[in-house]
């Protein structure tokens, strides 16, 4: 028996969730047909939510009785008052659920598709309840998770911005925030928004004299900051509101989630604050405040004493009172500022001159400090701007009204009054008259406040992200399934794909193979895409700016063009967040740091321009309390800290990444910061794609992978216990279910089924190409600089072959695989080549940060890029050697005669070699300029001491060994008399590979002064970087009779297949 439950949509009395049960009449039940799908690659609304074709139902009075009515034209929903006849409202979700023999097969929402008056049939369609999770969010924003249904936005989750409170919200155990909401829920991590002065950025120093920057009290001020708050919190609430609930499972209760949190505040200069309530007070008790008389010599100075901050003014004007925050004390008449910041106001008063009787009265008013000094006498007054209004009444005034509009910056327990000065006199001597004060119509208030800190309001610094997109977001970059239970479908199991197929049950089903039907067995390409594209958004922040001006995408992009002919479209995801990036707070000078191990995200353009509005919303995970080297102390107003919370894009508890470190980026690549001893010198392989994409992919794109299609009888008991999950057994071949449509629940007819073939492959970091001459998938990174490589079918490691190496970009030394080469590489620390990122020659390389790199052929390569550096890339098209020449600045300071390396940024201690590995050379051309700033001994040269000289040099890598020629030009030496002897050499670097052999990979600049001596170096550098290495690599090229090359018009060279 088949059975449609359905419930009203008026809530009982005793159920505020769904209303009466009602028992519909299906009338042809073997007209119900059901599918059940698995989500789309781009398409993460209700994953593995069945639904149904439209079937019908009969107008009998059951059914006629829950929808309303709805064939009568005659009768509107709104003329349907009784409580035993349902509204039915065709905009809004109907609960429901499908019974076959009492065993639900799908539980969800009914739709009314089309009402048939002749057929007299509704026409519906059901469907499962996960596909209603982001309907159900609608349009809410994610503020609206903080407004309640009265549209009152909770104060809860504020934090009041004083140093003790962001120190005490650093640390996950700490629960800063007004309504206690949970411990490590809301934070305020350090991070530079760009408001210090006087240099326009967050900075440390420690000379040998004295403390600079965050060093010392109040420079760094809590309304600098801004809070930051935990993803899995908000998901949940999203979750929740939405009228679901969320199960346990592994990854929820996982570092990898539970520890991620989301900046707030970006799209906004500074951080948004609550403000203080609002004032306003009056003296309701008395009908005149106070009345001026003729004095004479003088005038009479009133500080109004407004005694009431409830109920109303005299004449209730002004009608309402009120003073919730309690900033006003009535016994003093004295406002007291809570918090520094920006106050605004209005002080209004009434007068009465009826009874000035033929003589003038000048009067002032306004809104003052405690201590009053008198406007006539011309001392100094410490007034709020605007001044004092002034004003002149006659005897032909009588009632008149005035307002001052008021505005003042005050510190924080600075106190305002309002004054009255009022001088009568006669100008034919008299000595009567009279001016009045009125109470209806005089009042304080105070309207809206721009506080320095003040409470920082969570909801407000939320970004103006809707929820549906934050929740598609999050399950695209976590590749999560959306799962109902079967028992209560509103209550959610969420995870990664693979941890979801790793929970599935084994079946066998090649009994419920309809073998009268056709089965088809094809090749996956209609599921495949041509492009495979996961990234996050560009962002005009510091060092996602440089790095995107210089390489045209974001950091951490992963982009592969799939080797199939009939693959269309990209599979790619709509990111909402902006990639995480930090580096040490700098020293004043922005170059270098006296606190290494103090890293922090510069959310601003980091030119000294200040905050900035545009800025992306970034995710980062909290690592815990980082304890400062070398007894660092900071400040937080006039709150001093030791530690502070360390925000970084991977999680490792605080440890330097790690091979299976959770990192926030699609693909692996270096990034600010990256060599730190903080963060460490291993390449994490767990980005989002290899963590949570590669094996789901893998079992669509991989070359064994197949798609299945037949027919099958399945019972309801087969359906009411199938999961997307279980590994379904036709014959001997194991298959995950991808649909099942047509599944008539009360008929014998079969239903067709698409299965893909279940593949279990070992991980790699890209999607192998299956007609690539390398085998191995391409698994991982090592420290030492080493590339792993992994056998699919048996699961063995190796560094690799050439042709894997090569395929991937790298670097093949003749016996290893290698990505990471010489001690740094490019004068800011980067590397030449970064795993992952394929562009169209499949060859991958990170550009450095800053100058500019113009390029003569898409295929031209950035050899060896520098911050800073002006430069042309391009490609010798008949040797296939590309070359790259810049010029770029390097700055040195020697102490003695001990030699320093040359860098962008002259800090020694900073990796600085270029990469000249085998088949490559290069060619210097030095200006050097160094100048003598100082001397150990007396006999060591003078300060000013100049020198300007030219090298060159010429070094190449012959099959791993250097060489390198070159001396001084002298003809252009321009030399004080006592500059000692100053030199300029190239030296050679060692690259790390296993076992004892070290290869010469590449070259750094040195400079050397006099003894005694310290001496500043400013180079600027000319170089020329030729790399013939690949040009080694004969292609396959297609020759004419004359055994000439065929260039095609993009200027290549034409290539056999």
């Amino acid at each position: 028996m088949i059975e449609l439950i359905a419930y009203g949509q008026r809530p009982t009395a005793d159920n505020t969730e769904v209303g009466l049960q009602y028992t519909l009449d299906v009338s042809n039940a073997g007209a119900l047909s059901l599918t059940y799908e698995v989500s789309k690659g781009d398409d993460v609304m209700g994953r593995y939510s069945p639904y149904s074709q439209t079937f019908r139902l009969p107008f009998t009075n059951i059914n006629t009785e829950f929808f309303g009515h709805y064939y009568d034209l005659n009768i509107s929903p709104l003329d349907i008052t009784s409580d035993l006849i349902a509204r039915f409202n065709v905009s809004a979700k109907c609960l429901c659920e499908i019974r076959i023999d009492g065993v639900p097969i799908i539980q969800g929402s009914l739709q009314l598709k089309n009402v048939h008056l002749k057929e007299e049939e509704f026409e519906i369609a059901v469907f499962g309840l996960e596909a209603n999770l982001f309907q159900d969010m609608k349009n809410k924003k994610l503020i609206d998770l903080f407004i309640n249904e009265a549209g009152v936005q909770s104060i809860d989750y504020d934090i009041t911005l004083t140093g003790g409170n962001v120190i005490d919200s650093f640390d996950l155990a700490n629960d800063a925030t007004e309504g206690q909401i949970g411990a490590g829920v809301v934070i305020v991590p350090i991070m530079d928004y760009g408001f210090s002065q006087p240099y326009g950025f967050l900075h440390y120093e420690n000379t040998s004299t004295a403390l600079s920057g965050i060093g010392v009290a109040d420079s760094l001020q809590p309304f600098m900051l801004k809070p930051a708050i935990n993803v899995s919190y908000i998901f949940k609430e999203i979750i929740n509101q939405a009228g679901y609930t969320l199960n346990d499972s592994a990854f929820l209760s996982s570092n990898a989630w539970t520890k991620l949190f989301m900046t707030l505040g970006d799209n906004m200069a500074s951080v948004a604050t609550r403000g203080i309530q609002g004032v306003c007070v009056a003296k309701p008790d008395t009908q005149v405040l106070n009345s001026f008389s003729v004095l004479a010599g003088g005038g009479n100075a009133f500080t109004v004493p407004f005694n009431a901050e409830t109920g109303s003014g005299y004449s209730a004007n002004p009608p309402l009172l009120y003073d919730e925050g309690g900033y006003y004390d009535t016994t003093t008449s004295l406002f007291t500022a809570p918090d520094s910041g920006y106050y605004n106001g209005e002080f209004h008063i009434r007068t009465d001159c009826g009874s000035v009787n033929n003589t003038v009265a000048n009067y002032w008013f306004g809104v003052d400090g405690a201590n009053y000094n008198d406007p006539l006498n011309g001392s100094s007054m410490d007034m709020v701007s605007p001044q004092y209004e002034s004003g002149n009444s006659s005897s032909s005034n009588t009632i008149s009204d005035r307002t001052l509009v008021w505005h003042c910056f005050l510190e924080e327990g600075q106190q305002l009054q309002c004054k009255v000065y009022c001088n009568i006199y006669s100008p034919g001597g008299g000595t009567s008259g009279e001016f009045k004060l009125l109470s209806a119509g005089t009042f304080f208030k105070v309207t809206s406040t721009n506080l320095v800190n003040g409470i920082a309001s969570t909801p407000n610094n939320m970004p103006d992200i809707s929820q549906s997109d934050f929740i598609k977001d999050m399950c695209e970059r976590f590749n999560l399934c959306i799962v109902g239970d079967h028992d209560d479908p509103s209550s959610l199991t969420i995870q990664p794909w693979q941890d979801y197929i790793d929970l599935g049950t084994h079946k066998d089903w090649t009994d419920r193979l309809d073998l009268s039907k056709k089965r088809t067995l094809t090749p996956p390409d209609k599921i495949r895409k041509k492009f495979v594209e996961f990234s996050d958004l560009e962002d005009p922040t510091k060092h996602n700016a440089l790095f995107e001006n210089v390489n045209g995408y974001p950091i951490g992009k992963y982009s592969q063009e799939i080797e199939s002919d009939f693959a269309q479209g990209t599979l790619s995801n709509s990111p909402l967040f902006a990639p995480f990036q930090v580096s040490p707070v700098p020293i004043s000078g922005g170059w270098a740091s006296d606190a290494p191990d103090f890293l922090i995200a510069i959310q601003n353009k980091g030119d000294g321009s200040g905050p900035i509005s545009e800025a992306l919303p970034k995710l980062f995970y909290h690592n815990g309390m980082k304890t400062l080297d070398n007894d660092v102390t900071f400040f937080v107003g006039a709150d001093p800290s030791t530690s502070y919370p360390l925000c970084l894009n991977f999680y490792n508890a605080g440890a330097p990444m790690e091979l299976d470190s959770p990192l926030l980026l699609w693909s692996f690549q270096y990034q600010a910061s990256s060599w730190s001893t903080t963060i460490g010198w291993t390449p994490s392989n767990q980005t989002y794609f290899a963590r949570y994409y590669q094996q789901f992919l893998l079992s669509i794109y991989d070359d064994d992978a197949r798609l299945l299609e037949c027919s099958m009888v399945l019972s309801p008991a087969d359906i009411f216990s199938f999961r997307f999950n279980d590994e379904i057994q036709i014959e001997n071949t194991p298959f995950r279910v991808i649909k099942i449509s047509n599944y008539q629940p009360y008929s014998s007819e079969p239903c067709t089924v698409q299965l893909l073939k279940k593949i279990s492959r070992v991980p790699s970091l890209v999607l192998p190409d299956p007609d690539a001459e390398c085998t191995l998938n391409l698994s991982g990174y090592t420290q030492d600089g080493n590339v792993i490589f992994t056998d699919p079918l048996t699961g063995v490691t190796s560094t690799g072959t050439e042709e894997c190496c090569t395929g991937h970009g790298l670097y093949w030394t003749g016996t290893n695989c290698i990505w990471n080469h010489g001690e740094g590489g490019t004068g800011d620390g980067s590397n030449p080549s970064d795993p992952i990122l394929e562009d169209f020659e499949k060859r991958n390389y990170l550009s450095g940060v800053g100058g500019f790199n113009s390029v003569k052929t898409l295929r031209a390569i950035n050899i060896n890029p520098i911050q800073g550096e002006f430069s042309t890339s391009g490609m010798n098209n008949s040797s296939q050697a590309p070359s790259t020449a810049k010029d770029f600045v390097f700055y040195c300071t020697t102490q003695g005669s001990v030699a320093g390396s040359a860098t962008t940024n002259g800090i020694d201690v900073q990796n600085s070699a270029f990469d000249l590995l085998p088949g490559m050379m290069c060619r210097f051309v030095l200006k050097v300029l160094s100048i003598q700033t100082d001397h150990r001994s007396a006999s060591a040269g003078a300060f000013g001491e100049t020198s300007f000289k030219v090298w060159t040099f010429v070094s190449k890598n012959i099959a791993g060994n250097i060489t390198t020629t070159g001396s001084e030009q002298t003809d252009f030496a321009q030399d004080d008399a006592n500059i000692g002897t100053r030199s300029i050499s190239v030296g050679t670097v060692k690259g790390r590979t296993p076992g004892s052999a070290n290869h010469d990979s590449g070259v750094f600049i040195s400079c050397t002064g006099p003894a005694d001596t310290i001496v500043s170096w400013h180079l600027d550098c000319s170089a020329t970087f030729i790399d013939l290495s690949i040009s080694s690599i004969e292609p396959k090229l297609i020759l004419l009779e004359n055994l000439g090359k065929i260039m095609t018009e993009n200027s290549s060279f034409l290539e056999q297949e």
